[in-house]
């Protein structure tokens, strides 16, 4: 991957980016507040930059964090959303929009007929392969950004939150870490000065609000939510593709 697209793509720069630098934060905020009497401010900034610099190196552990935690979440949530959300048994959308999409897409692939209520009942697995191949149907063909923006924004978000989940224990244990080494330098400087560092203060808070995002915020839930819309406006965009059709000149042309 090119450093570079970690600023210029938004994909990389929201979902991978974003979350390394959620995760070296409060390890640079703590070492600010630690030091900061022995730092200049223009020293503080580039301790700040070489901190946050070093979020570049973590990118790619938090796509392959968040792609080795995709298969429990899609376990725990009973499938891949993009696919389950074409079930009949999903509840998501409204029986008479799925079967308009279910209409549509056995058009746009014509070697994926859609199953019916019965033929899924009695066969989920292969209802399950059709609604895959139709999945993948769409993300091949909406690939253009500006054509469909908001699928790509719901992709964009999904990516982050996922990535951001999965690392969160590693989130846990760095804002705990650097929560308790800015509580303890606090402790040590109040006792010897008899006030209280506002810098340290401000890293301990920091540290701690970050503590409890990743322990109560950051949760499989939180992901899901950004996966269901991704699989709602990915079904949506069945309406706007067009049938391709063979002329009889294309046909000639074989």
């Amino acid at each position: 991957m090119n450093p570079l697209n970690l600023i210029t793509d938004a994909y990389d720069r929201q979902a991978r980016l974003y979350p390394s630098l959620l995760l070296v934060a409060p390890v640079v905020v703590t070492g600010i507040a630690m030091f900061s009497s022995m730092l200049t401010g223009l020293q503080s900034l580039g301790a700040s930059f070489m901190g946050f610099g070093g979020a570049f190196l973590l990118t790619q552990l938090a796509r392959d964090a968040g792609k080795q935690g995709e298969k429990a979440l899609f376990e725990m949530w009973g499938g891949l959303p993009s696919v389950a959300i074409f079930r009949h048994r999903d509840t998501r959308l409204d029986a008479i929009t799925k079967a308009r999409y279910h209409k549509k897409l056995a058009t746009l692939v014509k070697e994926a007929k859609a199953p019916t209520v019965e033929q899924e009942k009695a066969d989920p697995v292969s209802a399950d392969l059709v609604y895959s191949a139709w999945s993948n149907y769409l993300r091949v063909n909406t690939r253009d950004t500006k054509k469909f923006n908001l699928l790509f924004h719901e992709n964009v978000s999904y990516g982050y939150r996922r990535n951001v989940w999965g690392l969160r224990f590693i989130g846990i244990g760095v804002s705990l870490f650097s929560s308790i080494t800015c509580g303890i330098r606090l402790y040590f400087v109040h006792q010897s000065s008899g006030s209280l560092d506002e810098t340290l203060v401000g890293g301990v808070a920091f540290a701690t609000v970050l503590l409890l995002l990743w322990v109560f915020r950051f949760t499989s839930s939180w992901v899901r939510m950004t996966a269901d819309a991704y699989a709602e406006r990915l079904a949506e965009s069945a309406e706007i593709l067009v049938v391709k059709t063979t002329t009889a000149k294309d046909a000639g042309k074989k």
